[in-house]
């Protein structure tokens, strides 16, 4: 091997200087071209491969972003801190083999601080890699047991593993720490926790010192849900209206590019579902549980997953992850207008096939695999002609319970329209129209499943969802509370009580504040 250049090296470290120096000043072009010519002058800088895929991301560009990506992946990696930085690009990209290969590689004993450790573990559980996720939190924690931040990423995880007395612990300390942790509050509401006055004084205090804005949602939402545990339903509608308002202030939700999304996919056709050619592989069939978030998605997926030979992948992104490879676009969202018009040159063989590859790890050797990401809803078209051996769940709720779930739920940056109740409706109707249009070019492919019918006759819907996927019904499907799979979903902590039947109609308490919903709905 020939030893590096020093005077390319030299320059090197220049050019790099210079593109940090026009990130900071917010100069993304000109970076990207201190960044190439820093790559001319050492090809294998692995954070100047970093920094500018991540400049090509932000752009929209999947593709070349990938391949710089990939190129640091294959050279030496010097610090944790770049670590760090290659394994949250390759989420970014949704390359979660090999995250798992590099943790594998680096476990947690090689890491040098909670903070690294924390940091791991919130990329794990991202991918939906939680039991790996769980031995980097707990590490955190027994590195620095007085670090805030992996205090509440441990405490986060264990819900998700329904150790609810270890997290509000976990909490505890982190708040002890740092009164103004403002998710630790949060994730704390969430919990069900007796004597909630204590918490209800400091959260009152905590928003004294907040600016308007995401953390202020934060808190405003541990308000209310700790208001609404004491049936103090005036207050803890007002706490949730702050909520709703802070969050929305946030977002750049925009109305008419989603109508005009519906309206596109409303242009897919049986013809062009029937004349695509889609993955042959049979070895292992994905469950794709689609709906309303917060239509109970989670707790159907959960009665599936309790079936012997499925396996219950959570949350998956791995289907948008394919649409952007496929097309080169690079969208955050789950889907997008570009998809939708680029589908006529997509190779849906190679969709399918590379999205099989990607779930593989994720169906623990079990021939069936959900995917309960409920916005896929959108993307039935795609699977329709990528996976044609596919199997659709969709999970049907009353809209006004629908609606009230959605605005009492702190979305990261899902669901938009869910912070006002017009825009909800509006959300709702337009979901409506599309899986008619669906159902009506997939009359076999499509199951509808009624979520009260499912909490009022599980063992009948258990047997119905079994047979639609071709399996054997067994009675332990609905014992979901045996389970040991985390549950990293806004359920996390329901779903531990089995199955509820007390969900419906919450919104009764609220029925004034929510006139323009239910006059929408009844």
């Amino acid at each position: 091997m020939n030893a590096p250049d020093p005077i390319a090296s030299s320059r090197a470290r220049r050019q790099f200087q210079r593109a940090e120096a026009y990130l900071a000043s917010g100069d993304a072009a000109a970076a990207a071209l201190a960044l190439e010519a820093t790559l001319k002058e050492q090809p294998g800088h692995v954070p100047a491969l970093l920094k500018l895929s991540a400049l090509h991301l932000m752009a929209g560009r999947y593709t070349p972003a990938l391949e710089l990506t990939l190129r640091a992946a294959r050279q030496t990696i010097e610090s944790p801190g770049i670590a760090l930085q290659l394994i949250g690009q390759l989420v970014a990209l949704g390359q979660s083999p090999m995250v798992l290969d590099i943790c594998s590689q680096l476990p947690p004993a090689m890491w040098d601080s909670a903070n690294s450790l924390a940091s791991v573990a919130q990329q794990l559980s991202r991918i939906g890699a939680n039991r790996q996720a769980r031995a980097y939190s707990l590490a955190a924690i027994k590195k620095d047991p007085k670090h805030p931040p992996s205090l509440y990423m441990a405490a986060n995880i264990e819900v998700f593993f329904g150790e609810i007395d270890f997290a509000a612990e976990l909490l505890e300390r982190a708040l002890a720490l740092y009164p103004d942790l403002v998710d630790a509050h949060w994730l704390l509401s969430r919990l069900r926790r007796p004597n909630p006055a204590p918490r209800i004084a400091r959260i009152e205090k905590a928003l004294t010192r907040v600016a308007p804005g995401e953390d202020e949602a934060f808190l405003a939402y541990a308000l209310h849900n700790e208001l609404h545990d004491t049936r103090d339903y005036p207050r803890a509608w007002a706490a949730l209206e702050r909520a709703c308002r802070a969050k929305r202030s946030r977002l750049n939700y925009d109305d008419a590019r989603d109508a005009e999304l519906f309206a596109r996919l409303h242009e897919w056709t049986a013809a062009e579902i029937a004349a695509a050619v889609g993955t042959e592989e049979r070895s292992l069939t994905p469950i794709f549980v689609v709906g309303m978030h917060r239509s109970g998605t989670t707790l159907v997926e959960r009665i599936l997953g309790g079936h012997s030979q499925i396996s219950a992948a959570g949350e998956t992104y791995e289907l948008p992850t394919q649409l952007r490879s496929a097309s080169g676009l690079y969208r955050q969202s789950v889907i997008d207008i570009e998809f939708v018009a680029a589908r006529a040159r997509l190779d849906y063989r190679k969709i399918g096939s590379n999205y099989l590859a990607g779930m593989r790890w994720r169906s623990r050797q079990r021939p069936f695999v959900t995917d309960k990401l409920p916005s896929n809803f959108l993307n039935i078209g795609f699977i329709a002609q990528a996976l044609p051996h596919a199997r659709i769940v969709h999970v049907c709720r009353d809209p006004i319970d629908i609606g009230l779930s959605n605005l009492r739920t702190l979305f990261t940056t899902a669901c938009p329209y869910s912070y006002d109740q017009r825009e909800f409706v509006e959300y709702y109707r337009r979901h409506e129209r599309l899986m008619a249009h669906w159902r009506a070019l997939l009359p076999d492919r499509i199951l509808d499943v009624q979520y009260q019918d499912v909490v009022a006759d599980p063992l009948g819907q258990a047997r119905r969802m079994a047979e639609f996927c071709g399996l054997p019904f067994e009675a332990t499907m609905i014992e979901i509370e045996r389970s040991n799979d985390p549950v990293a979903t806004a359920s996390s902590v329901l779903l531990r009580d089995g199955i509820r039947s007390d969900r419906s109609r919450l919104w009764s308490v609220y029925a004034e504040q929510m006139r323009p919903l239910v006059e929408a709905f009844s």
